[in-house]
């Protein structure tokens, strides 16, 4: 397993890995998307100056063990309220990509612990009816074939050419840093596959929670990259935009892994909440 270099500790009845950088209030937390682990935030909170910052890992990431079941979004819901209520409250939230849907409902149904959201070419999904429900077998199972194969490499490969399929990042640039020893842990692919088949179910379920509360009287940006799907892709975040009354920016130069693409605007983006 990994080694965290920050701490390892419960909240909302879960272990993960988080880290914090001092600075001034309000805190920022910075929550990553599918399957990604903080690390990948690094370029955005070197541009944040002196503002408070919070990254974390879900469980399985990082240096923490994959729990043996897929998350439910209510269990993402109560560990960002326990993490934000910690860290002194009242926090703004940039979420990339699936972490929209927790970024989401938590400001729904505890609009006191946020001070204003950006979401990151954020996940927007509108079903007509319940998706099939999903099993953990699946991600059990890559978790035991991993382990008794002893395939850790596989991980780092997959991230690599999924980072370099979302990114305008050179492939050989992705080798640097902590990353490749972050995915060639088993928990980490496990984590990655098991986020991955709860997602149809974690959109369903935000359903209620839009139900449960309207959107406060916040800042609000839906930041969008403009090479993560096309026009489509652009009139879907609009429509997003427009759910959340929050001002759409279309990011030019980005795909879907804004953060490593174009740091310096979402950098701004916070820095205009503040």
């Amino acid at each position: 397993m990994v080694q965290p270099v920050g701490f390892v500790s419960s909240f909302g009845g879960r272990e993960i890995h988080w880290r914090e950088r001092p600075g001034e209030d309000p805190p920022v937390v910075l929550m990553a998307g599918c399957g990604l682990s903080m690390e990948y935030w690094r370029e955005v909170a070197q541009q944040m100056g002196g503002t408070r910052v919070v990254a974390f890992d879900r469980p399985g990431m990082g240096g923490t063990t994959w729990p043996g079941h897929l998350p439910t979004l209510d269990e993402e819901v109560a560990t960002l309220v326990d993490l934000i209520t910690d860290r002194g409250g009242e926090a703004i939230l940039v979420a990339h990509s699936m972490a929209s849907f927790h970024a989401e409902a938590l400001t729904r149904v505890h609009p006191e612990l946020v001070r204003a959201v950006i979401m990151i070419d954020g996940s927007c999904e509108w079903y007509p009816k319940a998706p099939r429900k999903p099993s953990a077998r699946v991600a059990s199972g890559v978790l035991a074939l991993v382990m008794n194969l002893r395939l850790g490499r596989l991980g780092e490969y997959g991230w690599r050419l999924g980072a370099w399929m979302q990114s305008n990042r050179e492939f050989a640039r992705l080798g640097r840093g902590r990353l490749p020893s972050i995915y060639r842990d088993h928990n980490a692919l496990t984590m990655a596959v098991g986020e991955s088949m709860s997602y149809e179910e974690q959109a369903w379920d935000l359903m209620s929670y839009r139900d449960a509360g309207a959107w406060p009287d916040i800042p609000t940006f839906v930041l969008t990259a403009d090479s993560s799907g096309g026009e489509r892709w652009i009139e879907q975040q609009a429509r997003y935009a427009e759910l959340l009354n929050a001002q759409q920016i279309v990011v030019e130069q980005s795909r879907h892994l804004m953060m490593l693409d174009r740091p310096e605007v979402i950098a701004s983006a916070v820095r205009s909440c503040l």
